[in-house]
């Protein structure tokens, strides 16, 4: 009775470790694929499988040289069963003649199967979960060579699925992470915004001049902060390769004034001149959320690296089935090493602002991104000292849809 219970026990935990590959009832996959077709080889055998064993049926994640309509059998007459029952290489030279297969119809009748040679494949903990094994249909003998190499692939069969379940760990892991950081991102967006709509408020009920500017300072500070959200969330959703393209009719007057009003408070509080400019007066298909994260980034940066009394602007046109997005601004500049490289390798502009303005140092690996996916091309003119010029150019189609 104790050892039907360990026995039972030892098979329930055989069962989960299968189950823990999310292997089962998969698509076939040329990683598996080809080792049975190398197995075939190897052996000289016209047939190879990786027969994975549930509690109730064998299923073949990867088949060579038999119908697919063996995919998929009961446990209770494979020969598998048998194979995991032992850490070592099991082989019937005659499967006629042994009485444990002899009557099964794949023996009697067609195929006319004879010959079996399986490896146990084996996890970690070492329960084996099914076996890499070829099949003939004349008696044979296998050389001890053939043996150690059908065993050395069977290692590699489990290698991959244990490359492929670590795979998937990690794309559960990048889905978690992602489902946080929008719950996070939009339980703070929530009370910025508050912030934001009541400093506008506040705005227009002071008189002093002193009131005026602690609101407006407070309005800017939330809406860096704001930025800074927007950014960490992009990120981590460009990270886990999580954006599509939601391509809209957009009104292009829309998307200026939003910049114009979104970042002059920030110049202002800078001293610095910001200039937003259309000339373009029609609606264009793009994705309206992206390009303003576009737009928004290179304003922010222009304004941050210019310092007091200095000029920024921002334009739009649309020239030959392009639109141009222009930011320039007169700020520190770059030499022509940095702007060169600045989207290469992971380089960036230095973090810090002229009057010590703080940001994550994503914004532009964002822009890039958002740009290829418009199929667009970044330039980028710099000199020390005497500012800054990105153009953005993105192709324009007619059809949203």
């Amino acid at each position: 009775m104790e050892v039907n219970t360990i026995q039972a026990d030892s098979e329930k935990k055989r069962v989960e470790a299968l189950h823990a590959y999310s292997v089962l009832d998969t698509v076939s996959e040329e990683k598996f694929d080809d080792l049975t077709k190398l197995a075939a080889d190897l052996c000289d055998a016209p047939i190879a499988r990786i027969n994975l064993i549930d509690s109730g049926r064998q299923w073949a994640k990867s088949i060579y040289g038999m119908s697919e309509q063996t995919r998929e059998v009961s446990r209770d007459i494979t020969v598998c069963q048998y194979t995991i029952q032992k850490n070592e290489v099991l082989e019937i030279k005659n499967l006629a003649e042994d009485p444990r297969f002899k009557n099964f119809s794949y023996v009697k009748e067609r195929p006319k199967l004879r010959y079996y040679l399986g490896a146990p494949l084996l996890d970690p903990e070492g329960y084996a979960i099914g076996a890499l094994c070829v099949l003939d249909y004349e008696e044979r003998e296998m050389p001890e060579k053939q043996k150690k190499q059908l065993q050395i692939l069977a290692g590699e069969v489990m290698a991959r699925l244990e490359l492929r379940k670590q795979n998937l760990k990690l794309k559960e892991l990048n889905e978690h992470k992602l489902t946080l950081m929008k719950m996070l991102s939009h339980d703070m967006r929530s009370p910025l915004n508050g912030i934001i709509g009541m400093s506008n408020m506040l705005g227009e009920l002071v008189e002093g001049d002193e009131e005026a500017e602690m609101i407006e300072l407070l309005e800017q500070s939330a809406t860096q902060l704001n930025q800074m959200i927007d950014e960490i969330l992009s990120y981590s959703l460009i990270e886990s390769k999580g954006f599509t393209l939601n391509s809209k009719e957009v009104d292009l007057r829309e998307v200026s004034e939003s910049m114009n009003r979104l970042y002059q408070p920030v110049a202002k509080s800078k001293n610095v001149d910001l200039k937003i400019n259309l000339h373009a007066k029609e609606t264009v298909c793009i994705d309206k959320d992206k390009f303003e994260q576009i737009y928004g980034n290179l304003l922010s940066n222009a304004i941050k690296f210019t310092k007091s009394g200095g000029q920024t602007s921002g334009e739009i046109e649309l020239t030959d089935g392009e639109l141009r997005l222009k930011v320039t601004d007169s700020g520190v500049g770059m030499d022509k090493f940095t702007a060169s490289d600045l989207f290469q390798n992971g380089t960036s502009a230095p973090n810090g602002g002229t009057s010590g303005e703080k940001s994550t140092g994503l914004g532009l690996a964002i822009v890039k991104y958002f740009v290829d996916l418009h199929n667009g091309v970044i330039d980028v003119n710099s000199e020390k000292d005497k500012g800054t010029t990105f153009l953005i150019t993105i192709p324009l189609t007619k059809d949203c849809n």
